[in-house]
């Protein structure tokens, strides 16, 4: 690894002759405004300064500095009581509480070969004794959230966070320094050959050309013309009670990095500051996070609050500090010290402490900034540092957070966590912050000597966002869908393109739905459809379904399953027009039209739908006339299918109107029909 000039390729300069040398170093010092960088190819983490660097909420702090919008009052606080009901009203089913559990993930077989990085887990592994250092990637092979392979990246020194381009470069960044002076530093790093093991790397120091004197966190995302793009702020650390104290920041710097694919390297015409060292724009920047449509968010720790960078020119690159806030938190323990986006927006953010929460932000009006919070996870142990954190979700929406990151350096005895250092995973099947308890991911090797910090998984290359779906009665195709029923999943691209009418064509394609955390059979699909059994044991209330093909999670959302929600099964299947029913007067089961009467009684037609079996009895009209119902119920062998048996009533004849009302008042679609002769 070595450090060169930031807007320079790393070409051996030693190859050229004195003329050409000079005339190359002169075009490149002067193709923009930047400067070169000096060459020091011993530049490394400097842990022992990050470890000092705790957040300071709300006090005075530096003079001039960033005053935010709503300042925090540091005696309201967050109750961390347990809650069964969210603040919008909604049960919370599983209030997550993370596990203590010390014992070591091992992860000894390597990462397979041609594993996608938007499955590799990025983080770094940092020795509290030495200078030792490396960045792991890990992988949860069988879907248990369980790490069981894992590849070195690199062990030259860690970083504090990194990020994973597009292009599958990775971007790691550190604090370092150099001369007695205190330097920013990206690294990037390339796997040239697949191996899952940095082969090409180049260090660059942002002190020179930015002035950034640390490196916290960084993000790396794509324009809309496809350049990518990397984003690194300096912590803008300031202990107020000691204005001297040697590791002071001004306030934060926030640099735009743009990729020159020609060099390699950056390019200058679009490499700039997006907040310049020492403005006083900001207080804090411990932590970045894209959304989606690319704005940039950003954790000031100190204001209590998410500013945001907006994209104004629509380039898919921000460009300006709005001057309002993303959010400001209504409690001095909420403020952010991680975030991360998921790919619909949802923002989450966990603060510091040793019983401290993790929130999720919504915007409810899509106005572009957060309404309200929720909780989301409580009981968590993270360490108060601007620097060792790290929080991020994956494509499936699960979310991991780094607990204990900074060891044994954060020690119980001094007011500190202690704790081994851990990632936490929890899902949150349908990317609505409705998370669920998770196992730990993975921990440090050594929870004595070693520390964790920076999360990040990389983009996938030929997958979609997680699409919407709903889930809705298979017999009329509207309104929800019932437990112990038969289920329609409506959406687009649910099977990638993949169809079949049976469930061993749906296993032999990998397809598998989930609905509330249960596996329910699939009888048919298509890449709009997908028709399944609601299996009984999920119960009726909101319910998350999720569909998979292979190890992809495809379509995700939060549904209602209703306890009834009557449906006749219909010949065009569109839920309307002639009902699907037998003659089952005389044993005969012949199909309609229907005899008004057999064998000179009133004739008996078994009609077959779903969602009237949990609220019974039933009523049926017919033509606008009561029938008399001889059962209602399930349909025998076929799960899901309901079926009830009605005497024609007196006088019926023609296409007669058909509803089946539960007990509850609940009632089938109109426009479904049954012919009487």
């Amino acid at each position: 690894m070595k450090v060169v000039k930031l807007f320079v390729s790393s070409i051996s300069l030693n190859a050229f002759p004195g003329i050409l040398l000079a005339s190359l170093l002169a075009g490149f010092l002067c193709a923009g405004s930047v400067s070169a960088q000096t060459l020091d190819p011993d530049l490394r983490p400097d842990l022992r300064r990050a470890i000092t660097t705790q957040g300071d909420l709300g006090r005075k702090g530096r003079t001039n500095g960033y005053v935010p919008e709503l300042k925090p009052d540091l005696d309201v606080v967050r109750s961390l009581s347990s809650l069964s009901i969210r603040g919008d009203g909604s049960l919370l089913h599983s209030m997550p509480h993370p596990s203590q559990s010390t014992a070591v993930i091992s992860a000894l077989t390597s990462i397979s070969s041609g594993t996608p990085l938007n499955r590799i887990l990025h983080t770094s592994q940092l020795s509290l004794t030495s200078s030792a250092g490396s960045d792991e990637q890990f992988v949860d092979r069988n879907g248990d959230l369980i790490a069981d392979e894992r590849t070195t990246l690199d062990s030259v020194g860690g970083s504090f966070d990194i990020a994973v381009g597009r292009s599958g470069a990775r971007y790691e960044v550190y604090s370092a320094t150099l001369n007695n002076r205190p330097v920013g530093v990206v690294v990037v790093a390339l796997d040239t050959n697949g191996d899952y093991r940095v082969d090409a790397s180049n260090t660059y120091n942002l002190r020179t050309d930015f002035n950034l004197p640390s490196a916290a966190a960084v993000v790396t995302g794509t324009s809309n013309a496809g350049r990518e793009f990397v984003i690194v702020c300096s912590s803008g650390y300031y202990n107020s009670s000691n204005p001297n104290d040697p590791n002071n920041e001004s306030s934060p710097g926030i640099v735009l990095l743009v990729r020159d694919p020609a060099t390699g390297g950056f390019d200058p015409s679009r490499s700039r500051e997006l907040v310049r060292v020492g403005d006083n724009r900001l207080y804090n920047a411990n932590a970045l996070a894209l959304l989606p449509n690319n704005d940039l968010l950003i954790a000031d720790f100190h204001s209590d609050e998410l500013r945001i960078i907006r994209d104004t020119d629509s380039d898919g690159i921000p460009d300006t500090l709005a001057t309002a806030p993303y959010y400001s938190y209504r409690f001095s323990n909420d403020a952010p010290l991680d975030i991360a986006v998921n790919s619909r927006g949802l923002v989450f953010s966990h603060s510091a402490g040793t019983n401290t929460v993790m929130l999720a932000l919504y915007d409810d009006n899509a106005d572009g900034r957060a309404d309200r919070d929720e909780v989301v996870v409580e009981g968590l142990s993270i360490d108060n540092n601007l620097f060792l954190h790290g929080l991020t979700v994956d494509r499936a929406g699960n979310v991991y957070v780094i607990e204990d990151a900074s060891g044994t350096a954060d020690a119980s005895s001094s007011g500190g966590n202690g704790g081994r250092p851990r990632v936490d995973a929890f899902p949150d099947p349908a990317l609505n912050g409705f998370l669920v308890d998770g196992p730990v991911f993975t921990s440090a090797d050594d929870e004595k000597t070693q520390a964790l910090t920076g999360l990040a998984f990389g983009y996938s290359t030929t997958l979609a966002g997680v699409a919407h779906l709903t889930l809705v009665n298979s017999a009329k195709l509207q309104g929800n869908a019932t437990q112990d029923g038969l289920g329609s999943i409506i959406g687009t691209g649910l099977t990638r393109g993949a169809s079949g009418a049976t469930e061993s064509e749906a296993a032999a394609r990998g397809l598998r739905v989930l609905v509330g955390g249960r596996t329910a059979r699939v009888f048919s699909f298509s890449d709009t459809q997908v028709n399944v059994y609601v299996p009984d044991e999920v119960g009726n209330g909101s319910r998350s379904v999720v569909v998979t093909v292979g190890s992809d999670v495809i379509a995700a959302d939060q549904v209602t399953v209703a306890k009834s929600n009557p449906g006749i099964f219909t010949v065009p299947q569109n839920g309307a027009g002639e009902a699907i029913a037998l003659l089952a007067s005389g044993f005969q089961y012949s199909k309609g039209p229907f005899p008004a009467k057999t064998d000179s009684q009133r004739s008996v037609i078994a009609i077959f739908g779903t969602g009237w079996r949990k609220d019974l009895p039933a009523s049926v009209q017919i033509g606008g006339r009561a029938a008399v119902v001889q059962y209602a119920g399930s349909a025998g062998q076929f799960p899901g299918l309901d079926q009830i048996n009605v005497e024609l009533p007196e006088g019926s004849s023609g296409a007669s109107t058909i509803v089946v009302t539960t007990a509850s008042g609940i009632s089938s679609r109109n426009g479904v029909v049954v012919t009487i002769k």
